[in-house]
């Protein structure tokens, strides 16, 4: 899977939720594109970094991102308008994602896609809503 124990080692680092951002930042721009998935999904990276990453060519990066909570949400609708299927797949499986994206999504030319934006907003809509009495 690794060509090289420096690829390794890297991979490692931007998987740890301890690794500072500063070095994060300096990893979402290895040339391997399994650093900077791992990079995409680490909760520590900073704002920017993730920023820098919604536009990276590999679709594993980007798939990285659609698991990250710590994305902002407005750029959720970037990803969920992303031209492949399978981040559009993802993100419409996301409880995050915002009810008038994924109504977006359950129309999608791919059915899989629609299929499992429809099951999402079922599930989220279906919830009951939950009410604080304050004494």
């Amino acid at each position: 899977m690794f060509e090289s124990t420096k690829t390794l080692i890297e991979y490692l680092v931007a998987g740890n939720p301890l690794t500072p951002a500063k070095l994060l930042g300096t990893l979402a721009r290895s040339a391997e594109p399994c650093v900077r998935a791992r990079v995409a999904e680490n909760q520590s990276a900073s704002v920017s970094t993730l920023v820098q990453l919604l536009a990276d060519a590999d679709r594993e990066v980007r798939l990285g991102l659609t698991y990250n909570r710590s994305l902002p949400s407005i750029f959720l609708a970037q990803l969920a308008r992303d031209d492949d299927p399978d981040i559009r797949y993802a993100m419409a499986e996301n409880p995050r994602l915002h009810v008038l994206l994924l109504l977006e999504l359950s129309k999608d030319e791919n059915p899989y896609v629609a299929h499992r934006a429809q099951k999402t907003l079922s599930r989220t809509t279906s919830q009951p809503a939950t009410l604080s009495l304050a004494a």
